[in-house]
């Protein structure tokens, strides 16, 4: 069996959308649950971040796996507006033993690190790995937190 040298390496994705319905913690755990029994069978890690009617997520692994994923994220009813804000090669993970974790507004706020509102939460300017930071930065304060 050959080696697949681009297959071996370590690809990121991060993308935004518009969620469908309210914030709603049952939804929500579903998402998560999903999330990390996928996620970790498919090698990925990363975070997931919802802000009044919008979805960051960052996730990384496999370039295999990661396409896969982002394919079936993409056909998931519960947003639309799928956006891919940066795609690329990482030589390290940035979050090494995080699968997957959710925050909503208990945690860091983009809108208000972007100041503008929650309802009009454009990240397409940003650069994509600040975004990177402010996901790790929650989902270190979320680790601390449990």
């Amino acid at each position: 069996m050959e080696d697949h040298p681009e297959e071996q390496m370590l690809h990121y994705v991060i993308y935004q959308s518009k969620a469908k319905g309210p914030v709603d913690p049952a939804v929500h755990n579903d998402i998560l649950q999903r999330s990390q029994e996928n996620n970790r069978a498919a090698g990925l890690t990363g975070f997931l971040h919802r802000e009044g009617r919008f979805f960051l997520q960052y996730i990384e692994g496999p370039k295999a796996s990661l396409h896969e994923t982002i394919n079936r994220i993409r056909q998931d009813k519960r947003h639309s507006g799928m956006r891919i804000l940066a795609e690329g090669q990482r030589d390290n993970r940035t979050l090494p033993d995080w699968q997957m974790g959710f925050v909503d507004n208990g945690q860091l706020s983009l809108a208000e690190l972007l100041e503008t509102s929650e309802d009009r939460l454009e990240l397409k300017t940003v650069d994509p790995f600040d975004l990177v930071v402010f996901l790790a930065a929650n989902a270190d304060g979320l680790r601390h937190r449990h």
